[in-house]
């Protein structure tokens, strides 16, 4: 065993770094919530027109709404990759876990999409509904995990927000209106508190 009066500097150094790593800090992905919560909300507006005959003719509005939004959302995010900057508080353990938790509900919606366009043509174009309750359900878990990680309230209030949608949209799925509550959940769970957390950036560099 080390003694203790014999630590090195170095030593201390590295445990300190480790703690300061670990340390709660302002999550920094706020422009990211902001984007795809801005994307999904107006998407969701737009299926609302589409599904109530408003807007387009047929099944083929439901290509063009959500193929925009792919295009849109990927060029965004690398717009907003670039734009980042180091940030203090990067290292937190709140900003290291979200990106991969994110990811993976970014991963678990494109599954869900890929199966329910392969069996959309067979039984009909009301399965993508489906997408909604599972897209919710993976928002919960990552601003939940990431909101108690980082202590941010409003981000874990949001998370039970996103599972509160997941029981209010099933409840409502085959109401011609489901889709605004969608987007209105959407707003309210990922938007919203994107806009807040950008707000609250550090300005300094890590």
């Amino acid at each position: 065993m080390t003694d203790a009066s014999r630590t090195s500097p170095d030593d201390i150094a590295y445990v300190r770094h480790l703690a300061e790593s670990g340390a709660r800090a302002p999550l920094i992905g706020g422009r990211f919530m902001a984007w795809w919560g801005f994307l999904v909300t107006a998407g969701w507006s737009a299926q609302h027109l589409a599904v109530n005959g408003i807007v387009g003719d047929g099944n083929l509005v439901f290509g063009y709404i959500w193929g925009s939004f792919a295009i849109l959302g990927l060029g965004g995010q690398a717009v907003l990759v670039r734009s980042m900057r180091p940030k203090a508080g990067a290292g937190s353990a709140g900003n290291l876990a979200s990106r991969p938790v994110w990811a993976a509900a970014a991963l678990t919606i494109v599954s869900m999409v890929a199966g329910v366009a392969f069996l959309a043509p067979r039984v009909g174009y009301q399965v993508f509904d489906w997408i909604v309750p599972v897209a919710f359900a993976v928002y919960a878990c990552a601003l939940i995990v990431t909101g108690r990680l980082a202590g941010e309230r409003i981000v874990v209030l949001a998370g039970y927000g996103a599972a509160a949608m997941v029981g209010l949209f099933t409840a409502f799925i085959l109401h011609p209106d489901r889709y605004l509550i969608a987007a209105a959940g959407a707003a309210a769970t990922v938007l919203l508190p994107g806009l807040m957390l950008l707000a609250r950036e550090p300005k300094a560099q890590g």
